[in-house]
């Protein structure tokens, strides 16, 4: 895979939100060590009223509402513009906004964007469109949480072919973007306290062949062996490492499958207080 091929395009969804200027300046980030070109896509979502106004009055509504989106969009282009980073703009009506990025994400390398909207204001739970987005892109999607210069990643590995599609995606971008990798593998407890020597010994072996992949990107890589409930683990690894961005896959080895996600992808992606980069089964 060619370094155009692994992010020549990121698409960037804008509503205006704090959650989304926040994942304008981490798109900047990744593209200005990429060298990859930006997609601003705002969606002007056409009010649905169920009757009809007098035309009068529906032509002011609408009005401002194009005057707000031409703001939102001038903020962010004027963000990439100060970075140096090349940026052109989609501006479409949609009554579904996720549906408008599902649709518009399928020429792109990668998605980045808010965890929430404009209307959510947690500053770490998925809004209902980045949810939606989430459970069914089949592209790479980089959920952010807050602003950094994602140099501290934690890839998460189990064996699954998906882990390893989300591991080489890691170390390539960790490799542009000069950071260093932790690798982590966790094992149920169930599965532990009932063989502890065999479960150890799997765990290291998945830490050693995920090494063995990304040698040549990295030279330093550190490896975690963890035990207890998957999804709660990674969160607190995370935290305790101050890692700025989980990878992980859509969905692992004997994960029960929700909609399109893993439930540990789901629930790490719900929990985390870092951003989040779920790489699909499918791409």
């Amino acid at each position: 895979m060619t370094d155009r091929e692994f992010l020549g395009k990121i698409l960037v969804p804008v509503d205006g939100s704090a959650s989304s200027l926040m994942a304008e300046e981490t798109a900047a980030k990744i593209a200005k060590k990429t060298g990859a070109n930006i997609t601003v896509l705002h969606i002007i979502r056409e009010p649905m009223l169920g009757y009809r106004l007098p035309s009068k009055i529906e032509e002011e509504i609408m009005g401002h509402i194009e005057q707000e989106a031409e703001k939102i969009t001038r903020e962010a282009l004027t963000i990439f513009a100060e970075e140096r980073v090349n940026a052109d703009l989609k501006v479409v009506r949609w009554r579904d906004p996720a549906d408008t990025i599902l649709e518009f994400s399928k020429n792109y390398d990668l998605v980045v964007i808010g965890a929430y909207g404009e209307n959510e204001k947690s500053p770490y739970a998925l809004g209902s469109v980045t949810k939606k987005v989430m459970r069914q892109t089949r592209n790479p999607l980089l959920v952010v949480k807050r602003v950094s210069a994602l140099s501290n990643l934690l890839i998460c590995v189990d064996g699954s072919e998906n882990a390893l599609k989300a591991l080489k995606y890691g170390a390539q971008l960790a490799d542009k973007m000069d950071s260093d990798i932790t690798l982590l593998n966790v094992q149920e407890k169930r599965m532990f306290d009932y063989a502890p020597d065999v479960v150890e010994d799997l765990g290291k072996k998945i830490l050693s062949k995920a090494a063995e992949v990304i040698m040549e990107k990295k030279s330093k890589i550190n490896r975690k062996l963890e035990i207890g409930v998957p999804a709660d683990v990674i969160v607190e690894v995370a935290e305790k490492g101050n890692h700025d961005l989980i990878i992980m896959g859509s969905r692992g080895l004997g994960k029960v499958k929700r909609f399109l996600l893993g439930s540990v992808s789901d629930d790490v992606s719900h929990k985390a207080k870092c951003s989040v980069l779920i790489v699909p089964a499918k791409t």
